[in-house]
């Protein structure tokens, strides 16, 4: 792909919020975090806590920003109604939970400044209920966003290899439901704890790992064009053999064979040594996504040739002689008319 894609921009915001949690992350560990609170001093336990704070709406904000990545990316890879459905939906929900697990997380206490000095006036939300209402959303979110893509993939005319290795893609986002699960039992653990600066070590490096997996995840599935660059080898088993047919058309002998890039489109190639994703070359095929009908009438996702519209018109042109007229003779004409 030669330009960046909504999807791009929010994986992008997310990187950022994850680098800024990560920053107070560090500044949390400079300032006694795994230390016994009877061991720290005043002063270092308040810029600990002040830290501590900034921690939660950062992550919170990285996390669902990467998933809102994923969706955006669904949007592109599955061009059905349905999908696009679902996909807006659950972008409906993560902007309305988002925007309160950020917001509850600056206003956590009125005033602000009681989170880190417990003798001001003032008042705080429950933070157990807080987390765990929290951490149960991000697990419920994860879930769903993991199964959205199945019943598309299930039913996409690939051949089966190629199927499986797409799921396979996809199903590694259920890493993040793994670190979130351990997130909330370690948040548990905090919750309980007479020493919470102590504890809290566990509880921060799952939410570390959470968010960073998350990233990492919504950008599996197009890390394949990369992957097939560096190890060209690689991924080339993965391939479907020649004359295997996809959607109503059979490759022919001598085709190259196709394959899924990522972008929503499939490509091919003469040789596995020299793919090039993410254009169309006189060597290519681009084979796109296109929502259809099967024989029942049940919506499926088929596989079409793309026609370059461009190089068709310029062929056109080149056959096409182009006749020159003198405006001298134009001018003659018209004078012994």
């Amino acid at each position: 792909m030669k330009r960046m894609e909504p999807n791009d921009w929010m994986i992008l915001i997310a990187l950022l919020f994850s680098y800024v949690f990560m920053a107070f992350f560090i500044v949390e560990a400079l300032n006694g975090i795994g230390v016994h609170g009877a061991e720290i001093p005043p002063h270092i336990l308040i810029k600990q806590m002040k830290a501590f704070w900034l921690t939660i709406p950062f992550y919170n904000a990285g996390l669902l920003c990467a998933k809102a990545s994923i969706l955006m990316q669904y949007f592109r890879v599955f061009p059905t109604k349905r999908m696009r459905t679902t996909c807006w939906i659950m972008i409906g929900v993560l902007g309305t939970y988002g925007s309160w697990a950020v917001l509850s997380a600056f206003l956590n206490c009125i005033p602000v400044a009681k989170f880190w000095d417990p003798t001001i006036p003032g008042y705080c939300l429950a933070q157990k209920g807080l987390w765990f209402s929290n951490a149960s959303m991000h697990i419920a979110t994860d879930l769903v966003i993991l199964v959205i893509p199945i019943p598309a993939l299930h039913v996409l005319d690939l051949p089966k290899r190629q199927k499986v290795a797409l799921i396979s893609i996809f199903a590694l986002g259920g890493f993040v439901c793994v670190t979130s699960i351990c997130r909330l039992v370690a948040l548990k653990k905090i919750s309980d704890s007479t020493d919470p600066t102590f504890d809290n070590v566990d509880a921060a490096y799952w939410s570390a790992i959470e968010c960073n997996t998350g990233i990492i995840c919504a950008c599996l599935p197009t890390l394949r064009p990369l992957i097939s660059r560096v190890v060209p080898h690689l991924l080339s088993s993965m391939t479907a053999s020649r004359g295997q047919a996809y959607g109503n058309a059979a490759l022919s002998r001598g085709q190259a064979p196709t394959y899924w890039n990522g972008t929503g489109t499939v490509s091919t190639t003469i040789t596995a040594d020299d793919v090039e994703f993410g254009h169309c070359s006189d060597a290519d095929r681009v084979l796109t996504l296109m929502p259809g009908m099967d024989f029942d009438g049940k919506e499926k996702l088929m596989i079409r040739e793309a026609k370059n519209a461009h190089r068709l018109e310029k062929e056109k042109e080149a056959k096409e002689p182009t006749v020159k007229t003198d405006p001298r003779m134009t001018t003659s004409s018209s004078s012994s008319s």
